[in-house]
C-alpha cells in the first residue's frame, strides 16, 4: 500500500495541542511508504475519544464514499487492532490506556499487507479519519490520506515488515 498527500484538516485545541501527519519513502529500492504521526495531547486519550475511518474509492477523479468503514474508541485501536493499531504499536505506542497529555512521535509506521484481505473492492482511494470525544459530542481532529494499492515483488517481503 503506498500513502500519499496527508493532511489533518482539523485540530481541536481542547484535545491537541498541534498534529502533523507525513508520507516518506526512502527510496526506490524500498517499495514500502511509511507513514509519521506527530502530536501533543492536552487531554488523556482514553476510551471517551472515537475513531471513524472511512474508504473513499477513486472513480473518474472524484473520491465517493465506499461501503468500508472502521468504528472504534482510541483504547481498541491502539490495544486490539490488526489494521492501523499494528502499525502504532509498531512506532512505540505500548502503553495501556489512557495515554497520558505529551508529546507523541510516531515514525516509519505501516501496514502489513498481510493483514489486507485479497479482495479489496479497490485499488485506488483516500483514507479519511475522524476523531470525536463521545461525552461531550466535540470535534476532536481529522485528516485523510491517499492511498493506492499495488503488489510488489520482493525475495524477501517478509523482512520489510518486520
Amino acid at each position: 500500500m503506498s500513502v500519499e498527500h496527508p493532511k489533518v484538516t482539523y485540530y481541536n485545541p481542547k484535545f491537541l495541542a498541534y498534529a502533523n501527519l507525513t508520507s516518506v519513502r526512502y527510496g526506490r529500492a524500498n517499495p514500502v511508504y511509511y507513514v509519521g504521526l506527530n502530536f501533543e495531547t492536552v487531554v488523556p486519550f482514553d476510551t471517551s475519544i472515537y475513531v471513524d475511518v472511512y474508504f473513499y474509492e477513486l472513480l473518474t477523479n472524484q473520491y465517493k464514499r465506499s461501503f468500508i468503514e472502521m468504528h472504534f474508541n482510541v483504547c481498541y485501536l491502539v490495544e486490539k487492532d490488526v489494521f492501523f493499531g499494528a502499525a502504532l504499536r509498531a512506532a512505540g505506542l505500548n502503553e495501556p490506556c489512557p495515554h497520558p497529555p505529551g508529546v507523541y512521535n510516531l515514525q516509519n509506521m505501516t501496514i502489513n499487507p498481510a493483514v489486507i484481505p485479497r479482495g479489496f473492492p479497490f485499488t485506488r482511494g483516500r483514507i479519511y479519519a475522524n476523531f470525536t470525544h463521545t461525552k461531550t459530542k466535540e470535534r476532536v481532529a481529522d485528516g485523510f490520506i491517499d492511498m493506492k494499492l499495488a503488489t510488489i515483488n520482493v525475495k524477501n517481503s517478509k523482512s520489510l515488515f518486520e
